[in-house]
């Protein structure tokens, strides 16, 4: 009945097709007369990624009239992209004309239905498809969605239900579930969802605020207060989290807090940390790591005896082991104390173990700051600490040497349970940036930070035996190109293609993008608008980087959805153009990644630029390779913002995913470093 209903229908349809193209726009207007020769799809692709929508459209019309299907299905993506639904819809029901069991086809107009409020249409198709495909998740998910715009929450409650059993890492389904417990006041429930979705992916920072409340009013403070307190660290201004804080803190009690700070000054004291020591390393780079910036007093012990001294080595005194000692500044320098003794020191001071086992623990660390997994530890290191007295307090340093930092930094940047060949290429890949970046922080008085600005440092406590040996059986080994080191940057998870150069304007021989896939690929980079859609939604099985045994799905494939309110304060934290309207993508680079986006509101509009910029502009996105579906509300006016997403970091160098699914593959780091790094050497400098 569905199919002929809408061939009934595509015959009006062809008949104002060619009004709806004619209508006006803002950003574009329709050519009246055929261009002499249609472009090739790559052209038609390639004027899409760069921002060129009437051209894509012209093109992809002449072609879709021809009774090209590919041509429509991209047709309708361009105008869904553009805010057009309608439009879409019409191209749609005449390729069904055509192709009446296309699923393609029916998906995709569903979808559209979906997103412009026209939840029946959406339902119509999606019921009739569901039958025949019971196990598909998209299907199952968009029912959940329209049902729940209908106000049918048992029917939308038994399709999230289903799309979960089938993929647990359902963000949406989570989310939904969550919005709709919360509704029927089932707060357990609702808090439970939240759960699960921080738990899939810990970068949703929107869902804090509704997560905290909810399990407020269930009474488990103890995880209210948690979560408000990383908001009040996020939201430093926000008055309503910081009254939340106080409201939950004031009910927790005095008491609950004292007993925190017993069970804190318990673990101090029992904290205790050795280490396998390393011989002498003949030639090796040593290198000072900014650990700690601090007007609190810098609290440390060492596992064994040790000594303070002048920073030109004058022994102060020897402190004893496993007695916590804490340095604050002075009028006179540095006053340095424990429960028994203390000591002034001049503006500087080094403290380093007396016996080769010996590792000093330096308190309350903070990392990651202005990221979702901003926090603090307790972190234990190799070598010696330096304090030295700054115009804002302390600064904590570590001095060690290159391949004991490596073995901080590759279990850091790496997890451990990753395979050895993969690892191997990590160490050496982080040798190679470390010796082209030594000095990063000089004006500070160090080389590097302990963050992702340079490379996560996490100290003694992340080191294991395997990424111990990966350091090891590449001692020295570094990359190199046309005789000098490579600056050998890597991120987490390229999501299918990592991108070309994108810190300087400088061409850079060994960035170039490269497809995450072993084998030659069935698709052609840069993806049409339809293939892109697919890329998101639903990627090809051979991606390397797609290892949900080994990394987070959410690493590979993530989403954000945010209300029309949320994305307002966003935005605005970079410009205010009042609410939003629009977001264009005007240059796409052939990976997928966005290099400049417009962002239309109803004030203003404004363009953002790169990879960090556009990622921060829209609330810290994992990656900049994504694409936005904006869901109307009754009244046609934007309600919801969808972000389909790919990756995490900023996909140039070498994919660490990938690298993990190469080595899953049987190749060697060789392999692997070659496959990421274009025309690199391996060199072993001592």
């Amino acid at each position: 009945m569905m199919t002929m209903n809408l061939k009934k229908s595509a015959a009006v349809a062809g008949i104002i097709f060619t009004f709806f193209y004619s209508l006006p726009d803002e950003h574009f207007c329709f050519a009246q007369t055929r261009p002499p020769k249609a472009q090739s799809y790559n052209k038609i692709t390639f004027s899409y990624n760069n921002g060129r929508f009437q051209e894509s459209i012209e093109e992809y019309k002449k072609l879709a009239d021809e009774g090209d299907i590919e041509a429509a299905l991209n047709l309708a993506i361009v105008f869904k992209d553009m805010l057009y639904p309608q439009r879409g819809i019409f191209v749609l029901r005449s390729a069904l004309a055509k192709s009446p069991d296309d699923i393609r086809i029916l998906s995709l107009l569903a979808r559209i239905y979906y997103l412009d409020n026209q939840p029946d249409e959406a339902i119509s198709i999606l019921e009739k498809m569901v039958l025949e495909n019971p196990q598909d998740k998209d299907i199952l998910i968009n029912l959940g969605l329209v049902y729940q715009d209908k106000g049918l929450d048992e029917k939308a409650q038994a399709y999230y239900e289903q799309a979960i059993s089938l993929d647990n890492n359902n963000v949406i389904a989570h989310l939904s579930l969550a919005d709709l417990y919360y509704r029927k006041q089932k707060l357990a429930e609702s808090a439970e969802e939240y759960k699960q979705v921080s738990v899939i992916d810990a970068s949703i920072q929107t869902i804090n605020k509704y997560w905290a409340q909810v399990l407020y009013k269930t009474g488990n403070l103890k995880e209210a207060y948690r979560i408000y307190d990383k908001l009040r660290i996020a939201e430093p201004g926000n008055k309503s989290v910081i009254e939340n804080f106080e409201l939950v803190r004031k009910e927790l009690g005095r008491e609950f807090f004292e007993q925190e700070r017993a069970k804190r000054l318990v673990s101090k004291e029992q904290k205790l940390v050795l280490v396998n020591p390393v011989l002498p390393i003949p030639n090796v780079q040593k290198v000072t790591v900014g650990l700690l910036e601090t007007q609190e007093p810098a609290e440390f012990k060492c596992s064994v005896p040790f000594q303070i001294s002048s920073k030109n080595r004058i022994v102060l005194v020897e402190g004893k082991a496993g007695l916590l000692y804490r340095a604050q500044k002075s009028n006179n320098g540095i006053l340095i104390a424990s429960e028994k003794d203390s000591m002034t020191a001049d503006n500087a001071v080094r403290i380093s173990a007396l016996k080769p086992e010996g590792a000093i623990t330096v308190f309350n660390v903070g990392y990651g700051k202005n990221n979702f997994w901003a926090d603090w530890q307790d972190r234990s290191y190799r070598g010696e600490i330096e304090i030295s007295v700054t115009s804002k307090g302390l600064s904590v340093k570590n001095i060690v040497n290159l391949e004991e930092y490596l073995y901080g930094v590759v279990p850091s940047e790496m997890p451990s349970q990753w395979p050895l060949e993969a690892l191997k290429a990590q160490a050496i890949a982080a040798r190679s940036e470390a010796m082209v970046k030594l000095g990063r922080h000089k004006l500070q008085g160090f080389d590097f930070c302990a963050d992702v600005h340079c490379q996560v440092y996490s100290g003694v406590e992340k080191e294991t035996e395997i990424t111990n040996q990966a350091v090891d059986e590449t001692r020295g080994t570094i990359m190199s190109y046309n005789a000098k080191p490579v600056d050998a940057v890597y991120s987490s998870t390229c999501g299918g293609h990592t991108q070309d150069n994108i810190f300087s304007s400088t061409d850079i021989a060994y960035f170039k993008g490269v497809a995450d896939i072993l084998e030659k690929p069935d698709m052609k980079f840069p993806l049409s608008p339809f293939e892109l859609e697919n890329w998101f939604k639903n990627p090809p099985a051979d991606i390397l980087c797609d290892v949900p045994q080994y990394s987070n799905a959410s690493n590979f494939r993530w989403v954000r959805v945010y209300s029309a309110d949320e994305l307002r304060d966003i935005v605005s934290k970079t410009k205010d153009v009042g609410d939003i309207k629009k977001i264009l993508v005007i240059k796409r680079k052939k990976s997928g990644h966005i290099d400049s986006v417009r962002i239309i509101g109803e004030k203003s509009s404004f363009v953002v630029e790169k990879e960090l910029n556009i990622r921060k502009a829209f609330g810290n996105l994992r990656s900049s390779m994504f694409k936005v579906e904006i869901k109307f509300g009754p009244e046609k006016s934007a309600k919801l913002f969808l972000f389909y997403g790919g990756g995490w970091g900023h996909g140039v160098g070498m994919c660490q995913a990938g690298a993990c699914g190469m080595a899953l593959r049987g190749k060697d780091h060789k392999e692997i470093l070659r496959h990421y790094y274009h025309g690199v050497e391996l060199k072993k400098i001592y």
